[in-house]
């Protein structure tokens, strides 16, 4: 195929891009120490930006994004791991375990943090987020007439539109996590224990903090703008037993497939 010269012209730049990305790079390798990168891969609307404040204000850590956009498909962004290079780092995106991901978390040795959550209690809780929060998330944009719609209309949109994902997520990082080293944790584990699931994350990363500084930080989050909505389980109930059986119908794509993490058994 014959390139136009426009063409010819950006695929130049792009390389020239990469090259200096990659000299970057390699001269953080020679001259600068390896940060800490804490890495959460979260479930929306699963307490992952509850997790990473509590993690900031219990280890020191800066809160950093390792993706391009917030609106984006949240995959990793090779730009934002070199910047983050040498600092001491926690980050929660919804990153499913894609080929290019599991290679760059390889490359820059990011064990992986798994953050879940009942897929009943999730759909109702970004529901109220598409309601009160914002109409724009990674996953859905609801159209102008959502909030026009009755409200067993706007959970069906959620459950037809977003579960999928919430299926394919987990049954990815399951296939994924069995062949590298990361951690599951669940959003209901979170609010009944938050103390022991920090711990579990320190440990995790050979770090230590002690109890009182754990529930510090847990207190500090709590106050925060943590975007925790209710913080409680059970919200799925609000679902008709259609609704959850159309959730549980999804996982019929993946047989064998353990959901449990979901709350689909």
């Amino acid at each position: 195929m014959t390139r136009t010269a426009a063409q010819r012209l950006e695929r130049g730049l792009k390389t020239t891009s990469m090259r200096g990305l990659r000299l970057n790079l390699r001269l953080k390798k020679l001259f600068s120490r390896r940060g800490k990168t804490i890495f959460i891969s979260a479930l929306p609307k699963s307490g992952s930006t509850f997790l990473v404040k509590t993690l900031a204000a219990a280890t020191g850590f800066q809160p950093f994004f390792l993706g391009y956009h917030q609106l984006n498909e949240q995959d990793l962004y090779l730009p934002n791991l070199i910047d983050a290079w040498s600092m001491n780092v926690v980050s929660h995106q919804h990153t499913r375990p894609s080929a290019p991901n599991l290679a760059l978390m390889a490359d820059f040795a990011i064990r992986p943090i798994v953050l879940t959550r009942n897929a009943h209690d999730a759909a109702v809780s970004l529901t109220d987020h598409l309601e009160s929060a914002s109409p724009d998330t990674p996953l859905l944009n609801v159209p102008a007439n959502f909030m026009d719609r009755p409200r067993t209309g706007r959970l069906d949109m959620v459950i037809d539109l977003a579960m999928p994902w919430y299926i394919r997520f987990a049954a990815d990082w399951a296939i994924a996590g069995a062949e590298r080293d990361c951690l599951w944790l669940r959003y209901e584990d979170l609010i009944a224990d938050g103390a022991n699931v920090v711990g579990r994350v320190l440990e995790f990363h050979g770090l230590h903090a002690d109890l009182a500084a754990i529930e510090s930080a847990l207190a500090q989050a709590r106050d925060g703008d943590s975007r925790f909505n209710k913080g409680v389980a059970g919200r799925g109930e609000e679902l008709t037993a259609a609704q959850k059986n159309r959730i549980m119908d999804l996982a019929r794509h993946y047989p064998g497939a353990d959901f449990s993490a979901l709350g689909l058994a």
